[in-house]
């Protein structure tokens, strides 16, 4: 069914798409960058800070990003506006063609998946608004897709030497992952060590109930009260209609207050103004389509596959209970859709191949 959808639409539409959204997007920035056209959206202050820093202009890190920044301009080597064309060419032709292959797609032999692939990446509007400035969120996402396909090509070699070579490179990976942004990073990390946790549907109905259990009881007796007392934060210094305004301080609601977080958060169904329908629409409805096609399909997953998926539940748990802002959210998920949609055409791949082989026996 899902073949018979995607097929609808011929490979030249596709590639046209994907070449007219590049001229729309290099369009788009540049109007932006000069101010004929804004959007209102905020977030400037993260990156006001970060070329203060570079600068010089002050001496406080809250991340290893204007560190690195810093470094730069100490060689000579920064310029904010150079910075942000360097995000916007890896916006547009890195990072999609690293999902791509990080899916174990291949241009000439799954072609219109290719470009579907590329095609949906360069529609990330999120992805995008992060390109307008040195934002370290672009850098974060090419830096967390490079540290998936060492992990990929870690668990999928089976001598000793070289597993334990790309496992010690995942390792650093993560580590500097921390550095830019912790939970990502020890989610990363986990992940790398749960890698082998074996999955069925029926399992992972079971691992759910012990999952939120194992969260309620942490809760509980105050494992978490560094992430709720963060949220609490939101609550006194971002006032306004883009909080959920969730109190997860009585431990008796904890588990419905994580439900609602995650509906609002990770699936956008907090719709407070149009540009929150937008995102639900061209960002959000698709994962949903996808993590369906992945769950029914899960006899397909692998040791990468697996390892996405576990990095996906341990990052969003953490910020889902640490974030109430709506507008944040929207930076906070993009690793775990990027993982949705790696896991989404790495088994679609597998699945097509199979009925493919299949169909050849008979």
């Amino acid at each position: 069914m899902i073949n018979n959808i995607l097929k609808r639409v011929s490979n030249k539409a596709l590639f046209l798409c994907i070449v007219y959204l590049v001229f729309l997007k290099v369009f788009f920035y540049f109007l932006i960058k000069n101010d004929y056209i804004s959007f209102g959206l905020g977030g400037g202050s993260d990156a006001d800070y970060y070329h203060a820093y570079a600068l010089g202009y002050t001496d406080l890190v809250v991340n290893f990003w204007p560190v690195i920044l810093r470094f730069f301009n100490d060689l000579g080597l920064y310029s904010r506006d150079g910075i942000s064309y360097l995000f916007l060419f890896i916006n547009l032709f890195i990072i999609p063609f690293l999902v791509a292959k990080l899916s174990g797609l291949n241009f000439q032999k799954s072609q219109k998946y290719y470009l579907y692939s590329v095609l949906l990446c360069l529609i990330y509007p999120t992805l995008f608004f992060y390109t307008l400035d040195i934002y370290r969120d672009e850098f974060m996402a090419l830096c967390f897709l490079v540290g998936c396909l060492i992990v990929k090509k870690c668990l999928s070699r089976s001598d000793f030497i070289s597993f334990s070579y790309f496992y010690l490179l995942a390792i650093l990976i993560g580590f500097f992952l921390v550095a830019l942004r912790p939970y990502l990073g020890y989610a990363f990390l986990l992940a790398l060590a749960l890698w082998k946790i074996k999955l069925t549907k029926k399992r992972i109905f079971l691992f759910a109930i012990l999952y939120f259990f194992a969260l309620f009881i942490a809760n509980y007796i105050g494992a978490l009260e560094v992430l709720t007392e963060y949220r609490e934060g939101f609550e006194n210094e971002l006032q306004g209609g883009s909080n959920l305004g969730l109190d997860f301080s009585n431990p008796a609601f904890f588990l419905p207050n994580f439900i609602l977080s995650t509906l609002g958060q990770l699936f956008g169904l907090y719709l407070v103004n149009p540009f929150a329908v937008l995102l639900f629409i061209i960002e959000t409805i698709p994962v949903l389509f996808m993590l369906s096609f992945i769950l029914k399909n899960i006899k397909y997953a692998d040791g990468f596959i697996r390892f996405l998926i576990v990095f996906f539940v341990l990052y969003a748990s953490v910020w889902l209970i640490g974030n109430d802002n709506l507008g944040t959210a929207v930076r906070l998920r993009l690793y775990n859709y990027l993982a949705v949609y790696i896991c989404f055409f790495y088994i679609l791949k597998l699945k097509s191949n199979y009925e493919i082989q299949k169909a050849i026996k008979k």
